[in-house]
């Protein structure tokens, strides 16, 4: 018994040291997740690419859009990351009964999926209101983020399962892949549902959108008091730590379409641009998910000590996110300018779309590095669960500083 506990360590012990290296199964890994992630983000592209006409008639709903996109990835990126370090832990199993780990894993993210989307409405109407945006109503805002949020994170949470339950059978490192494509589904069926969402409702408020408004506020409210008075404890934990931080990250996103919001003439006139954004921002969000699966995993075994500067052991984990932008960030701008083609829509030459993915990719995913450290040392110091802290705080900052740097670049350029 205690050989067999010794080398269960050691297993745990040397899957986490290969965090000090950058190893080819590390990049095939890492690589075949944030390609399949760009082709998956690359339809959420080509959708809002083409919405274009949505977003002149319900103005103010790219303040909704974003962070309804970042959030899927908030809410599964984290839950991946969770099963990852119960992978790494020896703690994962694939049994659905009521109190397994899996099963309260899917309880919380479908409750967080329905708080958030609730707030997600409110916030947004409220920014618009706040700044005297003109956009569509209070109600609209809510029913559109709602519809779409539950929509989409049925089929985010069947492909957040399933790869943790492959990844256990195969004895894949999840932490390299599921971030990556759990964004990319994010990606690919919010705006579809989001769409779908503002079909559904139609363009003008009715006695009918109230009631939905009212029923999807007792559903929030119900799932609030379930969560108070479960007995499951691990499910439980999560909402309460990630709720606060899902919120800070929906506002911190919202920014993000703000910063949008403030430019897009210039995107509706080269909508391949609207093409750039969720492929830009959530190869981001990617990159900074691996990088922080990665530290989670590595504060979890106790493979290193924080400090206030990054060690040794964080280096080849700073070079490796380096090493996968030089090459996603370049086909970013290839796959939006292709995509642009193919669906008859303006665009910049594929020069200037290269030099604008590239070089505001760069920039970003230098604050991606940084800020994805101390975050994640911050949560462990202060005693929270790296797993629910670090990816959602981790897309908010992200969202925000990669809208930032691609307009910042775009504006250089003369684009915008």
């Amino acid at each position: 018994m205690q050989d067999f506990e010794e080398d269960t360590i050691n297993e745990i012990s040397f899957a986490a040291s290969l965090r000090y290296h950058i190893t080819p199964s590390t990049l095939k890994e890492g690589f075949s997740g944030l390609l399949l992630m760009s082709l998956m983000s690359l339809v959420a592209g080509m959708v809002l690419g083409k919405m274009t006409g949505v977003l002149e008639l319900m103005p103010g709903l790219i303040l909704l859009i974003t962070p309804a996109i970042g959030m899927r990835g908030n809410i599964f990126g984290a839950m991946g990351s969770r099963l990852g370090t119960a992978l790494h832990t020896g703690m994962f199993s694939t049994s659905l009964k009521p109190y397994s780990i899996l099963s309260q894993n899917i309880y919380a993210s479908m409750i967080n999926t329905i708080l958030i989307s609730f707030a997600l409405g409110l916030m947004a109407w409220g920014f618009a209101l706040l700044l005297k945006i003109e956009s569509i109503g209070l109600v609209e805002f809510v029913l559109i983020s709602m519809i779409g949020g539950i929509i989409s994170s049925f089929f985010v949470l069947l492909i957040t399962v399933g790869v943790a339950v492959t990844g256990h059978k195969r004895g894949w490192d999840i932490d390299n892949m599921s971030a990556p494509i759990i964004t990319a589904a994010g990606d690919m069926v919010t705006l579809p549902a989001l769409f779908l969402a503002v079909i559904l409702i139609g363009g003008n408020s009715s006695g009918y959108h109230t009631i939905l408004f009212i029923l999807f506020g007792v559903l929030a409210a119900t799932c609030l008091l379930l969560t108070i008075r479960s007995g499951f404890d691990i499910m439980r934990g999560i909402i309460y730590e990630s709720v606060p931080m899902l919120m800070v990250a929906g506002f911190m996103s919202t920014l993000a379409g703000l910063i949008i919001n403030s430019r897009l003439d210039g995107f509706l006139m080269l909508p391949a641009l609207l093409v750039m954004v969720p492929l830009f921002l959530e190869d981001n969000n990617a990159l900074g998910g691996i990088l922080t699966s990665r530290l989670s995993s590595m504060l979890h075994t106790g493979m290193f000590d924080p400090g206030i500067f990054p060690g040794k052991q964080i280096i080849p984990n700073f070079l490796l996110i380096y090493i996968y932008s030089l090459v996603v960030f370049p086909l970013v701008g290839v796959s939006a300018y292709a995509a642009s083609i193919l669906i008859g829509i303006g665009s910049p030459d594929i020069g200037t779309m290269i030099f604008i993915s590239t070089s505001a990719g760069l920039i970003a995913v230098t604050i991606v590095n940084l800020v994805g450290y101390y975050v994640a040392i911050t949560a462990h110091k202060l005693r929270l669960d790296p797993d629910n802290h670090s990816i959602p705080m981790m897309s908010s900052i992200v969202d925000a500083s990669g809208a930032m740097c691609l307009v910042a670049v775009l504006m250089l350029v003369g684009v915008v």
